[in-house]
C-alpha cells in the first residue's frame, strides 16, 4: 500500500474516533442536565428554610454555570472538533486531489515515458534503417566503383592490346611492304633486264626483218639512173603471214615511190617474224627505200 493510502486511512480513523468521543460527551451532558440535586426542605423555622433555599439556588446557579461553561466548552470543543474534522476532510480531499493529481501526473509521465520509448524505438528503427540504407548504398557504390574500375581496366587492356597489335601489325606490314618492295624491285629489275634483253632481241629481230623486207622489195624493184640519189617513204601493212594488205607512198620522189610501190605489190608477201612482239612492231611500218646502183 502506498504512503498516500496510509495517510488517508489514518485520517478517517481519527475522524471516526472524534465522532465517538463527541457523541459520548453530548450524552453525558444530557444526563447531567436532567439529573438535578434534591432540594432539602425544613419546617423548623423560616430562616433555615430561606438559607436552604439560598444555598440551593447558589448551588443550582453554580451547577448551571458549570453546565453552561461545560456546554460552552463542549460547544467550543465541538467547534474545534468540527473545524478539525472539516480540516481533516479538507485535508482528505486535498490528499485525494493530490492523489488524483499525482495519478494523473503518473499517467501523464507513464504516457510520456511510453511516448519517449516509442519515439526512441522509432528513432532507433529510423537510425538502423538509415544505417542499413547507408551501408547498402555504400556497398552499391563500392560495387559500382569496382565494376567501373574493372570495366576501365578491361577497356584499357583492350586498348593496350589493340595498340600493341596495331604496332605489331604496322611493324609486320612495314616489314611486309619492305619485303614486297624489295621483291618487286628485284622482280622489276629482273623484268627490266628481261625486257631489255627481249627488247634488244626484238630490236635485233626488227632490224633483221626490216632488212629482209627491204631486200625482198629491192629484189622485185626495177630502177634506173634517173632515181639515183632519190628516196621514198612507204607505209606498208602486213598480215601475220606476211601478205601485203596495203602499201602507199607517204613522202619522197613520186617516180621512186611509184616504182617502189610496184615492187612491194609484185613481192606480194614479205618476211615477218613469228614472234608476236616483233610482228606487232612490223605489221604496219613506214619504210624508207633508196635505189642502189
Amino acid at each position: 500500500m502506498s504512503t498516500e493510502s496510509n495517510i488517508i486511512t489514518a485520517a478517517l480513523s481519527s475522524v471516526t474516533l472524534h465522532v465517538v468521543i463527541v457523541g459520548g460527551l453530548l450524552a453525558g451532558t444530557v444526563l447531567t442536565s436532567v439529573k438535578k440535586p434534591p432540594v432539602e426542605m425544613t419546617i423548623a423555622n423560616d430562616k433555615p428554610i430561606v438559607k436552604a433555599a439560598m444555598i440551593n439556588q447558589a448551588d443550582v446557579q453554580q451547577q448551571l454555570d458549570r453546565i453552561k461553561k461545560k456546554k460552552l466548552d463542549e460547544k467550543l470543543a465541538q467547534q474545534r472538533r468540527d473545524k478539525k474534522l472539516k480540516d481533516e476532510k479538507r485535508n482528505i480531499r486535498k490528499l485525494e486531489e493530490l492523489k488524483k493529481k499525482r495519478l494523473r501526473e503518473k499517467n501523464a509521465a507513464d504516457k510520456a515515458a511510453k511516448k519517449a520509448r516509442d519515439d526512441a524505438k522509432r528513432q532507433k528503427k529510423l537510425a538502423d534503417d538509415a544505417i542499413k540504407k547507408s551501408k547498402a548504398k555504400q556497398k552499391s557504390e563500392a560495387d559500382k566503383a569496382k565494376k567501373l574500375k574493372d570495366e576501365r581496366l578491361k577497356q584499357e587492356k583492350i586498348i593496350a592490346d589493340a595498340k600493341a597489335k596495331k604496332i605489331a601489325d604496322e611493324k609486320a606490314a612495314k616489314e611486309q611492304r619492305r619485303l614486297e618492295e624489295q621483291l618487286a624491285k628485284e622482280l622489276a629489275d629482273e623484268q627490266a633486264a628481261l625486257n631489255k634483253a627481249r627488247q634488244a632481241k626484238v630490236m635485233s629481230e626488227i632490224q633483221k626483218y626490216t632488212s629482209l623486207i627491204t631486200s625482198e622489195i629491192k629484189r622485185h624493184w626495177t630502177i634506173d639512173q634517173s632515181m639515183k640519189g632519190k628516196e621514198c617513204v612507204l607505209n606498208i601493212k602486213l598480215a601475220p603471214s606476211g601478205f601485203v594488205s596495203s602499201v602507199k607512198a607517204v613522202s619522197g620522189d613520186p617516180v621512186v615511190c611509184q616504182s617502189a610501190r610496184t615492187a612491194v605489190l609484185k613481192a606480194n608477201t614479205l618476211p615477218v617474224s613469228k614472234d608476236p612482239k616483233v610482228y606487232a612492231e612490223l605489221k604496219e611500218i613506214n619504210l624508207t627505200v633508196q635505189p642502189e646502183f
